[in-house]
């Protein structure tokens, strides 16, 4: 069934050939741009996106409290308190 669908469109354009063959070659080629164009998928322009957001998330704490103040809430917040032993690998 596929085959014969193949030979009928192959024969419908072999016929659309012998109709456009005596045309000029710059309307020929003028008909070959608006099949090429109708046949181009249109790509949509999306509207570009505002700088990003990464650069915002960089800046000074918001927060009034001294840095040793968030050092010991830093320190004190932490879940692991066991010493540790530090091993030489010499």
């Amino acid at each position: 069934m596929a085959t014969a669908t193949l030979t009928t469109d192959y024969k419908a354009a072999e016929g659309y050939l012998r109709m456009l063959n005596p045309l000029s070659e710059g309307i020929k080629l003028c008909l070959l741009k608006m099949i090429t164009d109708s046949l181009v998928v249109k790509t949509v322009e999306y509207p570009r996106k505002k700088e990003s957001s990464l650069s915002k998330l960089f800046g000074v704490w918001a927060d009034s409290s001294d840095t040793d103040d968030i050092e010991d809430f830093i320190k004190s917040s932490r879940t692991n308190s066991a010493m540790r032993k530090i091993v030489s690998f010499d």
